[in-house]
């Protein structure tokens, strides 16, 4: 799916300004867009539109409102930069701050209320499961574990979302999941694993050289 912003057309700048730029962690290149660095934004909008889509698409299906609500972040970003606050992770900035946005617009459209989005939407979608499932293993395979992910409740898939689809760590997956602590994303994603674990009737070792839990 290609992303055509409507009012993000400040985002064709001079050919120095379009310069790709490597940061040395997220905290070098926040700090740098904040002081109005157009690459940092650039950066951070190639980096991250892609995830921020793919994590989008869990919650629901409306592309239109999900495009609208992925924009608005990046135009509120540019419009606020100076009075944002540090972050060590963009990421997990940028998916707070979504999630939240997400919700916003299906209550205010009369959908399904917060709790109910976080029990009952949540799922891993074919292009989630597509990154999970090694390509390489047997149709009869990817199907057990298919099957398998569709046995975790839904907090127990976001949890695996977050951490091995997105590469979160344990404390990210905690903030955006809106966890009392590391120690909560720890234990959920545990308990996942075991059920995984269960199901697939294979020993941990096996089914992490199944699925791509690097």
């Amino acid at each position: 799916m290609q992303f055509q912003p409507k009012s993000l057309n400040d985002l064709n700048h001079s050919p120095d300004e379009k310069r790709e730029f490597q940061f040395s962690n997220d905290l070098e290149c926040w700090q740098a867009f904040k002081r109005g660095n157009e690459a940092a934004f650039i950066h951070i909008y190639k980096q991250y539109f892609k995830r921020l889509l793919d994590y989008s698409a869990q919650y629901t299906l409306n592309k239109e409102l999900v495009l609208d609500c992925i924009q608005d972040i990046f135009v509120e970003l540019r419009k606020n930069r100076k009075n944002l606050s540090d972050t060590n992770s963009i990421l997990k900035y940028l998916l707070i701050s979504l999630k939240r946005k997400i919700i916003y617009r299906l209550n205010q459209a009369k959908s399904l209320d917060l709790r109910h989005q976080k029990v009952e939407r949540f799922e891993i979608e074919y292009s989630a499961e597509d990154y999970i499932v090694n390509r390489q293993i047997s149709e009869e395979r990817n199907d057990r574990i298919k099957h398998a992910l569709s046995q975790l409740s839904e907090r127990q898939r976001e949890a695996i979302y977050c951490f091995y689809y997105q590469n979160m760590n344990y404390k990210d997956v905690a903030d955006v999941m809106d966890l009392s602590s590391t120690k909560s994303a720890r234990n959920l994603i545990y308990k996942a694993l075991g059920k995984l674990k269960i199901s697939l009737v294979v020993d941990v070792f096996a089914l992490i050289s199944m699925i791509h839990f690097v």
